[in-house]
């Protein structure tokens, strides 16, 4: 009996290892196959953020890929991209190639030939002339050439950006320290509502407002009455960068006398937010602070402190996730979101985006070739109602 299992088990020893011995001759066999499977083109190197395919870094396979997947291209650096194919023996074969993400674009300097300071400017000039990177939070700026703030003259200065790539821009300008003019600067003449609803109403068209604690207690029925048919409303506000978060004091009677006398509301946030998580954050506190009201428009992110945008420490595609960041949790709460900004900042920093737009140009008709459903005509509007300046909108019903 003993000698019939031990042949039992010699036996078994000797199908498993025949087993074993064709499974390893066929896999080598599939791995010589793969190596003549998979021709990979010569330039293994993409910029950064460009949408690209497995399929891209290929230039001959003989078989098929199982999932010809986008990868992410958004961090800087070598990556190893995992992928599988059919071979021509119709096997499913792992593999894997390197990629590198590359930064190609240089920095940007948003200043002209010249720049003016009254003399005894205490501020840090490399903070206030505005520059970015489109990658890069925090390039290495500095200026070229010798000034003096407190004494009054023209001075040949060059500005120079530097990413952590090694890419650069150099501008040269010239710093004019004045001395402070005493002029008292001229008033404009105010824009009558009654002028923009003669001048711009349509048919496809609302003419509006949006307001904040700086328009003071508002007479809404009034307003209404002037021909105003929405408002955009200030929740609150970022006092600062890593400040605190405030509601605006007139921001609850504003909605509610607004609503009451049935005008169709949206609001914005005014934010210094300069990460991903202060904008989530940012977002579920005006989600927060929503809760007891409906509203009808969309809610606006207002970022616009340009002139300390080089202290925030983030690059250009940084301030877009920030802002697509703060949309985003609120559409998925259920509201509509949307970007204010400036004609400006539209063209010169914010990437298209699938949110809408509220564009702001003071101007007597919109230049901005991108989208936008909401146009900020004015801010020295005039309205019944309103003691003081108030800005005009107009919002083009085809465009929601």
């Amino acid at each position: 009996m003993k000698k019939v299992v031990i042949l039992v088990i010699i036996g078994v020893i000797i199908v498993v290892s025949g087993i074993c011995f064709w499974i390893y001759i066929d896999e080598q066999e599939n791995k010589k196959i793969d190596a003549q499977s998979i021709t990979l083109k010569e330039n293994m190197n993409i910029e950064f953020g460009k949408k690209v395919k497995v399929s891209d870094f290929i230039e001959k396979i003989n078989g098929s890929l199982v999932e010809d997947y986008e990868i992410d291209t958004e961090k800087l650096g070598e990556i190893e991209v995992p992928f599988s194919f059919i071979n021509i023996r119709n096997r499913k074969r792992p593999s894997k190639f390197t990629i590198k993400v590359i930064d190609v674009n240089a920095p940007k300097i948003f200043i002209g030939n010249s720049y003016s300071v009254n003399v005894g400017y205490n501020k840090n000039l490399v903070d206030e002339l505005l520059s970015g990177d489109d990658i890069d939070d925090n390039p290495t700026r500095e200026i070229i050439g010798e000034y003096d703030v407190n004494k009054i003259g023209s001075y040949s200065l060059t500005y120079i950006v530097t990413d952590s790539s090694g890419n650069q821009t150099k501008k040269d300008f010239t710093l004019n320290v004045k001395k402070q003019s005493t002029a008292k600067p001229t008033k404009s003449e105010k824009l009558d509502i009654s002028d923009v609803i003669r001048n711009y109403k349509q048919d496809d068209n609302k003419i509006g407002i949006d307001v904040s604690k700086w328009q003071k207690e508002i007479d809404w029925e009034a307003v209404k009455n002037s021909g105003i048919e929405f408002a955009i409303i200030r929740m609150g506000y970022q006092t600062d960068y890593d400040g605190e978060y405030v509601l605006d004091p007139y921001f609850i009677s504003n909605i509610e006398e607004a609503k009451k006398v049935g005008l169709p509301v949206g609001i914005y946030f005014y934010s210094y937010a300069k990460n991903v998580k202060q904008a989530e954050e940012q977002a579920k506190w005006v989600i927060e602070n929503l809760k007891n009201y409906e509203i009808d428009l969309p809610i606006a992110f207002d970022w616009e402190s340009w002139n300390s945008f080089n202290k925030a420490e983030m690059s250009f595609n940084t301030i877009n996730k920030v802002a697509n960041t703060f949309l985003d949790n609120l559409e998925n709460a259920g509201y509509k979101g949307m970007l204010y900004s400036s004609k400006t900042y539209l063209e010169k920093i914010w990437y298209p985006t699938k949110h809408k737009t509220w564009l702001a140009q003071y101007n007597k008709e919109a230049t901005y070739k991108g989208e936008y459903c909401i146009w900020q005509m004015s801010s020295i509007g005039k309205v019944n109602g309103i003691n003081g300046d108030v800005d005009i909108d107009i919002m083009y019903l085809d465009k929601f």
